[in-house]
């Protein structure tokens, strides 16, 4: 029970201290157990049954903890002795705040029943008051949210309408929006079930607005009536197994426009429980909720305004500098700029390898100078500090790793040579932008040429993006490779930077190569940010960039649809704002296949 009887005492047959056996009541027999119990809920009633002097210091203890230890003074407490026990009742009035004092004996037994049911009655009443207190601070909470809250309309409606169907004691309550003149849309709230949410849907939808709530409609105010067999409600009444006495029917109006009447349903003996007080403050809260929602939509139709005010300003300021930029641009040429674009990646992976060369440098002078002192040692025959410099010059070739650094090298000298002749073919190869240069083809293998391409970028993507390979091409490509590498440079890098930006989380970069139709297909796929539909329209269009002026020149991906074109192939994108963004190449394999036969 949420407010349960209980019978505090220690006397073996507690219940006969009730005068019938309607009321059904927990025991309890030590202050132990009774603060335990007591603490965990809010009793109704607690009846003190004093039947021995043993009783009294248990009774008085549980009162005292009541009033004082749980600050309740809300809880009925009965004092029930038996006739032998002549108690102080005045003290117990005064003293412990006891109710009422009865005395447990059979020609008082409809009159204590009558005093306790007065009391379980009393209970109830202060129960409801605090009850109507909380529903009537919720629903004054709630327009406050109106006018403070982010939330959606309907969010902030639903909360405002349980708030209304707690202060006016609704069995259930309905949200039913005007779509239009003829069109409903209904939502139930939590008091409402699913039948008959879809109930009452059936019923706008087939019949229309019934009288009674197009008269709330029209008149644009709440109505309290009562329900007849006129107000076109019977077939959600009957779903329902309380007698529905009367219904209220509250519109939100906004400027002069109901957008949504709220319905609820109240029982026929909870009917006497609405007073004048809530319809008053049902109509101040409406007249409040009116103004508060016109001025909410006042002020959102004025951030918008200022919005669309602020973004074509902005627009207009960038575009005024966008052509000043591009006017820059077009001076000194387009060439310069696709070089400063295209070179940057070769020259930082030569740069780069100066430093491992500076260390390995180190290494070897100081591998050079133990040697010359063991030639010296040897020469005047210190035999002794001979064989000492002999050991600490094994050990240091060792520590070093010196064949290592002389296969290193190497492989840097050859990496940087790659890196500068890259850098080369950039600057030969950009001029397809602005002249039909044909360009020598070549054989060449995509696995290595992707593998060429990652290794020269590979300071570009260590500990940023994860590369995930799946190359199931074996065939060879009669195509030019620096032209290849070079599309494929600018996507990838394209990839990354937009993934740093929009800081994803665990970057990925799929490449895949497959053969279909005489074609290789090559995709790029990163999980970054995607494009609007819009954006993907312009991004292979010279000087489009969505970076910042000064930031990117707009020039690499319609270099890279240039060098497609050249290649006789195409490129295609696919993106999702969010969730993607993929570029497709394809390339002709006729000529290999050709070459083949």
């Amino acid at each position: 029970m949420e407010n349960p009887v209980f019978l505090v005492g220690q006397s073996p047959d507690l219940a006969a201290f009730l005068p019938d056996n309607t009321m059904h009541c927990e025991k309890l027999t030590s202050l132990r157990n009774a603060k335990k119990t007591l603490r965990s809920c809010k009793p109704s009633l607690v009846i003190l049954c004093v039947g021995s002097d043993d009783d009294i210091s248990l009774c008085q203890s549980v009162a005292q903890y009541i009033r004082q230890g749980l600050v309740n003074q809300d809880t009925r407490i009965i004092l029930m002795h038996n006739p032998t026990q002549q108690l102080d009742e005045v003290v117990w009035l005064e003293e412990y705040q006891i109710n009422a004092c009865l005395t447990a004996s059979e020609a008082k037994a409809k009159f204590n029943a009558s005093v306790l049911k007065r009391e379980l009655a009393t209970f109830e009443y202060i129960e409801n008051t605090y009850r109507q207190h909380d529903a009537e601070t919720e629903l004054l909470v709630c327009i406050t949210r109106f006018s403070r809250g982010d939330e959606k309309l309907t969010a902030l409606l639903s909360t405002f309408s349980n708030a209304l169907a707690r202060l006016c004691h609704a069995h259930c309550s309905f949200e039913i929006y005007l779509e239009n003149t003829s069109r409903f849309r209904v939502r139930g709230s939590d008091t409402a079930s699913n039948d008959l949410a879809k109930t009452m849907q059936a019923l706008l939808s087939e019949g229309g607005l019934p009288a009674s709530l197009a008269q709330a409609i029209e008149e644009q105010h709440p109505q309290i009536h009562l329900l007849d067999e006129s107000g076109g409600l019977e077939p959600v009444t009957q779903l329902i197994t309380t007698h529905i006495g009367s219904y209220l029917a509250f519109p939100i109006v906004v400027y002069k426009r109901v957008v949504c009447l709220l319905l609820y349903l109240i029982p026929e003996q909870e009917m006497e429980r609405v007073s004048m007080k809530q319809i008053t403050i049902i109509n101040k809260a409406a007249e409040q909720l009116t103004v508060l929602l016109e001025r909410k939509q006042a002020e959102s139709s004025l951030k918008k305004q200022y919005t669309r005010l602020r973004d074509t300003l902005l627009e207009l300021k960038s575009t005024k500098q966008a052509l000043a930029h591009n006017e820059k641009l077009a001076s000194i040429g387009r060439m310069a700029a696709g070089i400063a674009h295209e070179i940057n990646n070769p020259l930082s992976f030569v740069i780069s390898n100066f430093s491992s060369m500076d260390s390995y440098l180190d290494n070897i002078i100081q591998l050079q100078s133990m040697q010359s002192e063991l030639l010296t040692a040897i020469d005047i025959q210190q035999d002794q500090k001979a064989a000492h410099l002999k050991q600490s010059l094994s050990e240091f070739e060792e520590q070093a790793g010196i064949p290592f650094i002389l296969e290193d090298i190497r492989a840097i000298v050859a990496d940087s040579f790659n890196g500068l002749q890259r850098v080369k073919n950039i600057i030969s190869d950009l001029r397809s932008f602005s002249h039909n240069q044909t360009g020598e083809k070549e054989v060449c293998d995509f696995s290595v040429l992707l593998d060429d391409t990652l290794k020269m970028m590979r300071y570009d993507l260590d500990n940023k993006v994860s590369i995930q390979r799946n190359v199931e091409f074996n065939g060879v490509l009669h195509t030019h490779s620096g032209l290849i590498e070079q599309v494929l440079v600018n996507l990838i890098k394209n990839a990354v930077q937009a993934m740093e930006k929009a800081d994803t989380a665990e970057p990925v970069i799929q490449i895949s190569a497959a053969e279909i139709d005489n074609m290789l297909h090559i995709r790029i796929r990163d999980n970054g940010p995607g494009m609007a539909a819009d954006i993907q329209q312009k991004i292979f269009e010279p000087f489009f960039t969505t970076k910042p002026i000064g930031e990117g020149t707009g020039l690499g991906l319609s270099v890279v649809y240039n060098i497609m074109q050249r290649l006789d192939g195409s490129i295609h994108c696919e993106s999702e704002p969010g969730v993607f963004t993929e570029f497709t190449l394809l390339l002709p394999l006729k000529q290999e296949n050709a070459q083949a036969d």
